[in-house]
């Protein structure tokens, strides 16, 4: 009945970072993919190509067991059950090779009927399950790129990881402002979360 008399609430919380409140949709995105992180700064200028959209890291120098690692940019979108608002994260996918050079060959153009297979590295506040010093846990996902202008979005497999979980079912409005607030606090890593 409430609903339907007054549709449903407009999303928003109180930031423990600022003390404003915040309407809309919760939406934190990640500057560079954490791979970029694993090579030394003093060898991200000969190693690494990295925009707001593309990411591709080449090996060490003498490494002839590393392999390249070509990643995207993409929406990853969480329903906050009560509301039609949905928790966005930009976050970075992995694409193979020929993924990744077609991706880049479309990218001006109407990309909405293709699609990639990539991997999610799981380093995101609330979700990161991985024990400290432990590598970062991967997620299979299905990307669905879009029409020109606009990000494509990541649909991760179906299992048992909570951000598997959440995105199919949707988040509490009280689980949407912890992890708001959790994103909030890792703003402060410039660096990683913009």
């Amino acid at each position: 009945m409430f609903k339907r008399l007054f549709g449903k609430r407009q999303f928003q919380y109180k930031c423990n970072a600022c003390g404003e409140l915040h309407q809309g949709s919760p939406s934190f995105s990640f500057r560079f993919p954490t791979y970029y992180f694993d090579v030394p700064e003093g060898d991200r200028k000969d190693r690494t190509f990295a925009s707001d959209d593309l990411c591709h890291i080449k090996p060490a120098k003498g490494d002839d067991q590393g392999d390249e690692i070509f990643c995207i940019r993409v929406v990853l979108e969480i329903p906050i059950q009560g509301t039609d608002a949905v928790f966005t994260w930009g976050v970075w996918v992995t694409q193979s090779k020929d993924s990744f050079e077609k991706y880049v060959e479309t990218f001006g153009q109407d990309q909405s009927s293709l699609g990639s297979f990539g991997w999610l590295r799981v380093d995101i506040p609330f979700y990161n399950l991985s024990d400290a010093g432990a590598p970062l846990e991967h997620l299979e996902c299905d990307i669905q790129w879009s029409a020109k202008g606009q990000r494509p979005k990541a649909y991760l497999w179906e299992s048992s990881h909570p951000l598997s979980i959440d995105q199919r079912e949707g988040i509490s409005w009280r689980k949407a402002i912890k992890i708001a607030n959790l994103a909030n606090h890792a703003c402060s890593r410039k660096d990683q979360v913009a």
